[in-house]
């Protein structure tokens, strides 16, 4: 994790995504912009969360933890997104493990100091049903996608969403867990897109060859949306 390297950065940053005007008081002294590194954990399911951060660039995958300790992945996120909320409203609340899948940049409020003007907001609260709604629409539209439409297809979005300069790095277990399919159906696509020259397997991963066939089979999955989001 590193902060961001000049307050005139962090103003750019604030700027361009008008993100103080989700408060009525002046929010400036509490927050700060950081970037985590490709496979860092953002947030610890061990951490008392006293920030929410709203994810400004990048994607982060967000987990969840059964009983037996095992971490299960529910779903990618890429701005704009709005975490620690739930903590927020219930401070005992245990949060789910965040990790960064490539590099994110974050908004992040210490709430420590300004807990209780935040609860008392109204223009924040909105902003927060908005945000909660939103991610709401979009974990619905996965589950809608993967039940409706080829697994071809929700791969080649999968692809999309989370290849970092053109190359998909990510745990194949977790990448069919995501698809709920079995890991060897996964396999099966991988050598399928790979034979047909769509992807190439790298050291790193998997590289994208032919981007235009990738996109034709993602936006069959995308070209409706009544919402007008991505996703």
């Amino acid at each position: 994790m590193r902060n961001s390297e000049s307050p005139r950065a962090v103003d750019n940053i604030l700027k361009s995504s008008d993100f103080l005007s989700h408060f009525s008081f002046d929010i400036r002294p509490y927050l700060r912009v950081v970037t985590y590194g490709r496979g860092e954990y953002i947030i610890r399911d061990t951490d008392h969360l006293t920030r929410v951060l709203y994810l400004e660039r990048g994607t982060a995958k967000l987990y969840g933890i059964h009983k037996n300790g095992r971490q299960s992945l529910i779903n990618f996120f890429t701005p704009p997104a709005f975490f620690g909320v739930p903590e927020l409203f219930e401070e005992n609340k245990r949060p789910f493990p965040i990790v960064a899948q490539t590099e994110c940049r974050f908004i992040e409020v210490d709430t420590s100091g300004c807990r209780a003007r935040l609860l008392e907001d109204a223009l924040f609260l909105r902003f927060c049903c908005s945000m909660a709604l939103k991610q709401n629409v979009a974990q619905n539209r996965k589950y809608m996608n993967l039940a409706a439409y080829p697994s071809k297809n929700n791969f080649a979005a999968s692809v999309l969403l989370l290849q970092n300069n053109g190359i998909l790095s990510l745990k194949y277990t977790e990448l069919a867990e995501y698809l709920t399919i079995s890991y060897r159906h996964l396999m099966q696509l991988i050598a399928q897109m790979c034979g047909e020259g769509i992807l190439e397997r790298v050291p790193r991963g998997l590289k994208i060859r032919d981007w235009e066939r990738l996109r034709a089979l993602a936006d069959e999955i995308h070209e409706y949306n009544p919402l007008g989001q991505n996703g």
